[in-house]
């Protein structure tokens, strides 16, 4: 096994600067990215966890802050799924002038898997895109809704509590946590419009992705409760435009997966992967 080490590095771009921690593996290279509001670390150091793994295989890795988010520069409230996009095809660019990479595989978590498609279906020999609870694009979210999730997930989760004694229960001693159910309903996750429309491309990423040529994994979390819609329906898109495409649905776990168990597993089922 490979000893892991990673350099931090600044990448110009567009007159503001993007930074990344360089693990300095083999000829081919896998880049990390986060969440739409994440850092390079992700929630429980996910992404540093998933580098090690990497690096384990003989890998180099990068993990990618976005401009606006962690040590790069930028506006926050700038940042569009556009221009994550190409801030993750700069880091592709940098990696094989400057690292001498060749192919170049991508993995991300929630917005950052996302992003690895819309790179994967702009750049030129990528082996794999491993997207870790990945959810539908704006445009499409409409048709995953209607048929029947998350929300309907949700509130179905929610009615199972209702009629459980135990809930009952806790509900009489001040337990239960009545506010936070009642906004996990009401609450739109993805923002108001303006936001909405930045986490919205300005072209169609799965008509541009129908060309490629490398794997799609995709890992979710049991508990999470967006994960089988979202699956249902890029698993439907892979099969019809003939996607190689690989599930793993690891048990208990929720969106992030937060412990340093699922945080594991994560990391060595995307190892597994890209080692294929």
């Amino acid at each position: 096994m490979s000893t892991f080490l990673e350099q931090p590095v600044a990448i110009p771009y567009e007159g503001e600067t993007l930074f990344a921690d360089v693990h300095a593996g083999g000829a081919e290279a896998v880049l990390l990215l986060p969440g739409w509001g994440g850092t390079r670390y992700g929630p429980q150091r996910i992404l540093r966890r998933a580098a090690e793994a990497l690096a384990g295989r003989g890998l180099t890795t990068l993990r990618l802050d976005f401009r606006g988010r962690g040590d790069a520069t930028g506006d926050p409230g700038a940042a569009t799924l556009d221009g994550m996009i190409a801030d993750a095809m700069r880091a592709a660019a940098w990696l094989r002038a400057e690292r001498g990479v060749g192919r170049v595989s991508l993995a991300g978590l929630c917005s950052g898997g996302n992003v690895a498609l819309g790179a994967a279906s702009r750049l030129e020999d990528v082996g794999h895109v491993v997207c870790w609870s990945l959810l539908p694009f704006m445009e499409h979210k409409a048709q995953v809704a209607k048929q029947g999730t998350p929300r309907g997930a949700l509130l179905k989760g929610l009615l199972r509590k209702a009629f459980n004694p135990d809930s009952w229960r806790k509900l009489l001693r001040g337990e239960a946590n009545v506010r936070g159910a009642v906004q996990m309903v009401v609450k739109d996750k993805e923002g108001d419009d303006a936001e909405k429309r930045r986490k919205t491309s300005a072209r169609d990423i799965l008509a541009d992705l129908e060309r490629f040529s490398g794997h799609l994994h995709l890992l979710y979390g049991s508990r999470d409760p967006e994960a089988s819609g979202s699956e249902a329906f890029f698993t439907a898109w892979a099969n019809r435009h003939h996607i190689p495409v690989d599930v793993r649905v690891i048990p208990g776990a929720p969106h992030n997966y937060y412990t340093a168990a699922w945080t594991a597993e994560v990391a060595a089922q995307t190892a597994a992967w890209m080692a294929e």
